[in-house]
Parts: structure tokens; sequence; C-alpha cells
């Protein structure tokens, strides 16, 4: 039976312990703050850097790992693997797979294969991806199976997503949104969504209560739900209205939730929430 490892970015927002129970590799996003370099959850951890959002410390500076740290991996895992799948944040969104691509192309050619993967995704969107991966090797899934398993996943994961104001998402650089469009929407809280991996407008909502009505609306929209994820920033008293809402056509035992990380939290704002929805496979 073939070797297979998963990798992955701290974008992915995995539990530390859940990455180690399936032997995930995560490689920690950096945080630049009060002239130092950390590595998220090694250096600081997800609780420090909350509270430092929350206060309104100034702003720290979320950066990539270089493709410098993914080659050493790489080279780590060569010989000691067969397969390796590299899954990562949407390159709409940052530069990480860029890295990953640079680092292979400096990997010795081996008997190990690394694939790396364009999750087109971000967050929850991409921790499904990359769990479903895991799991499907260590239960003995094939690489190809896995590999199928992998694109089919990407292409049925979907998220929806609002913020409180544009001011973070704007300075970050990576909305694909006129000027004239972008300043309509500062008044609002607008529904967003990754499409291909770009963030794109979904609705106009103008108040909190309308926009947590509009994540319904997504979820509802599906002729099938597999699996909902409920996600929040500093708002999980959010979360039960948006439950309540939800239970008439998924099971909220069923929904999970989860925390966005620090590092998405960052360029979302403090007041943002979510949902990801696995549609499942015809």
């Amino acid at each position: 039976m073939a070797k297979i490892k998963i990798v992955t970015d701290g974008t992915a927002d995995i539990p530390a312990e859940l990455a180690r129970e399936l032997g995930i590799e995560v490689v920690p996003l950096l945080i630049h703050a009060d002239d130092k370099i950390y590595r998220v959850g090694i250096d600081v951890t997800d609780e420090q850097l909350y509270d430092m959002l929350i206060s309104g410390h100034p702003r720290f500076k979320v950066a990539s790992p270089s493709a410098a740290v993914f080659e050493q991996l790489y080279r780590r895992l060569v010989g000691d693997v067969d397969y390796v799948f590299s899954i990562h944040l949407s390159t709409h969104l940052g530069d990480i797979y860029a890295n990953t691509v640079q680092a292979r192309s400096k990997v010795p050619a081996s008997t190990t294969r690394i694939e790396l993967v364009d999750s087109k995704s971000s967050s929850a969107g991409l921790g499904s991806v990359v769990l479903a991966a895991a799991r499907a090797a260590r239960e003995g899934a094939t690489p190809d199976e896995v590999s199928r398993l992998i694109n089919a996943m990407v292409r049925h994961t979907h998220v929806c997503f609002f913020v409180d104001t544009m001011e973070h998402l704007e300075s970050a650089g990576r909305l694909t949104i006129t000027g004239s469009v972008l300043g309509s929407m500062q008044r609002i809280k607008p529904l967003m969504i990754l499409d291909e991996g770009e963030i794109v407008p979904y609705e106009r909502t103008r108040t909190r209560a309308k926009a947590i009505e509009g994540l319904f609306t997504f979820i509802e929209d599906f002729p099938r739900v597999q699996e909902v994820i409920v996600l929040f920033a500093t708002t999980p008293e959010d979360v039960e209205k948006l439950l309540e809402k939800v239970e008439p056509i998924f099971p909220r035992e069923k929904v999970q939730i989860a925390r966005f990380g620090p590092s998405i939290a960052a360029h979302l704002g403090s007041g943002a929430m979510g949902v990801t929805v696995f549609e499942g496979f015809e």
C-alpha cells in the first residue's frame, strides 16, 4: 500500500490536535507584529492573536510561509513517503500556492510524487478538502482515489460569508470588485462567495440580521447538502440565530461550528461570519 502524506497551510484552520491525529503536515502562517515575526500556533496562539485583534492592537500583518519552508518540508518527505498531496489556499487569495510550485521545482527527482492542489478556497472550505483527503489516505485509499476525491471535494465545497466592514478585505487587495461598486458596498454588510477561488459579491444586505438570513438562503439554495460548517470570528451569539433558521432544512446536531483562524479574521474583520457547504457527490 502506498504511503501518502497530506500537506496544507495555516489558512485551513484545522485544529492542531486533529491535524496530529490524521498525520497532516500544516505549514504555519507568519505574523508580523511589534517588529517581530511569529509562527502561528507555534510562537503565538490563536487566543493571543484574537486578543490583539479585539483589543484594537495595531493591525498585525499576515505573511505566507516562504518557498524555502516548503522546499525543506518536501525534501524531508522525499523517500519517506510515496505520494505527497499539498493542498493550499486559493491562488487568488495569496501567494502560498505559488511558493509551493517554486519549492517543488527545486526538489530533486525521486520516486516520491508531489501533487500540488489549488483548493480554490480558504478556512473551513480548504480544511474540509484536506480532512477528507487525510481520512481517505488513513483508510487505505490509493493515490489515484485520493486525487479524485480531492478534485471532487474542491468542485462541491462552497463558501459564503459577510463582514462588518470592507476595510480589511480592501486593504488586503484581494477583491475583484470595481472601485465604484466597492464604494457602494461600504455602507452595507455584503454577502460574498468564493467563485473559482475569487471573492465576488453574492447579495447586498443592509443589516446583520439580513446578512445572517442570507447565509441561510445560501444553504437552502442547494438541492442537496451533506455537510454544513458555521464560521464566526468574534460573535458566537450569532451562531444560534443561524442554527434556528437552518434546523428545518438540515439537522442542527450535524452542523459543525468553528471559529475563523485569526489570520483569516485579520483579513475579514472581527465581526465576520460565514458558512461552508459540502453538497456531496451525485
